[in-house]
């Protein structure tokens, strides 16, 4: 996200966008695809396959770091709120 102002401006952005843009934030510092979420000490990737038919697979990444049992925690947080 990049926002250059050469002067003073005030906004005001949904409840809604504010969770969109700091989910957008955790991920990016944190290197989470939007896919992934942690379920039993285990990292998972959410890959939707698309031909004929549309299917959805769940494939572990591998076991879940100190930080993606953090990070899974506070976005639970924000998507709860």
């Amino acid at each position: 996200m990049k926002i250059t102002a050469t002067q003073t401006f005030e906004a005001e952005i949904s409840a809604s966008e504010v969770k969109r843009i700091a989910l957008q934030c955790i991920r990016a510092a944190v290197g989470w695809k939007p896919d992934y979420y942690v379920e039993n000490g285990k990292l998972y990737i959410s890959k939707t396959m698309n031909t004929s038919h549309s299917w959805t697979e769940e494939i572990v990444v591998g076991e879940a770091s100190a930080t993606d049992l953090a990070a899974q925690r506070v976005i639970n947080q924000i998507l709860q709120s």
